[in-house]
């Protein structure tokens, strides 16, 4: 599984944390995509799926949407937080 990291997605707007895969290679904008679909999913339609969410790091900094999650120097155990 080294195409694939294993991140914690917190989620404030519906106060839930989440452990899930993301595959390294997808850009930060696919990424975001991916991770609200299963956040609905996983919330059961609690997290409302929107266009303008972004994903930080645990520390504040925004991540680069044109760059791959690799790129953002994202690793397996990390936290990232969705807004």
């Amino acid at each position: 599984m080294n195409n694939k990291i294993l991140i914690e997605i917190i989620v404030p707007m519906i106060q839930e944390e989440y452990d899930i895969y993301i595959p390294v290679s997808k850009s930060v904008r696919q990424a975001t995509q991916l991770l609200i679909k299963s956040i609905n999913e996983l919330s059961d339609g609690h997290f409302p799926i929107k266009d303008n969410n972004i994903l930080l790091k645990e520390n504040g900094d925004v991540l680069a949407q044109n760059l791959t999650i690799k790129d953002n120097g994202i690793k397996n155990g990390d936290k990232i937080i969705l807004i």
